[in-house]
């Protein structure tokens, strides 16, 4: 396949996928978690949002392809408007995907609960006080934990 025309279908890939994810990203805002027993044109709210989470990696690959069939535009535009050469905008995009790996699982787990909430959801009522203590405490491992439950049966 040509250059031009690989091109043409990677734009109309990118086009159709944007558009799918702003469609799924407005149902999935608008369709809130209490209505998860309804759907949207037939489709399930979990499957809504795991066609969103698909269509959103497939739009981040056909843009790295995008630009890999840019390179050469991309390199003579940062030569010429910032100096930039092949190496340095290399380094630079390299870094700016590192800074992005680093920053968004913080951004992105910053809703989630704390350790003490996750270890208080899976406390069964009436449990013995000693395993109770061990998840306040934070001690122990596996071994001493299975230890104790052994002894509350």
């Amino acid at each position: 396949m040509k250059k031009k025309s690989l091109n043409f279908w990677i734009n109309i890939a990118i086009f159709i996928d944007f558009i799918l994810v702003v469609f799924t990203g407005i149902v999935l805002r608008e369709f809130s978690v209490d209505l998860s027993a309804y759907t949207v044109l037939g489709v399930p709210r979990k499957e809504l949002a795991d066609l969103h989470w698909v269509l959103a990696l497939s739009m981040i690959l056909f843009i790295f392809a995008h630009l890999v069939l840019h390179w050469d535009w991309a390199k003579v535009s940062f030569r010429k408007h910032l100096r930039l050469g092949p190496k340095a905008l290399a380094v630079t995009a390299i870094v700016l995907v590192v800074i992005s790996m680093i920053v968004a699982p913080v951004y992105l787990t910053k809703d989630l609960p704390s350790r003490q909430e996750a270890k208080a959801t899976y406390l069964i009522p009436g449990t013995s006080p000693e395993i109770v203590a061990s998840f306040e405490r934070g001690a122990g491992n596996g071994a001493s934990l299975q230890n104790q439950l052994m002894n509350y049966r």
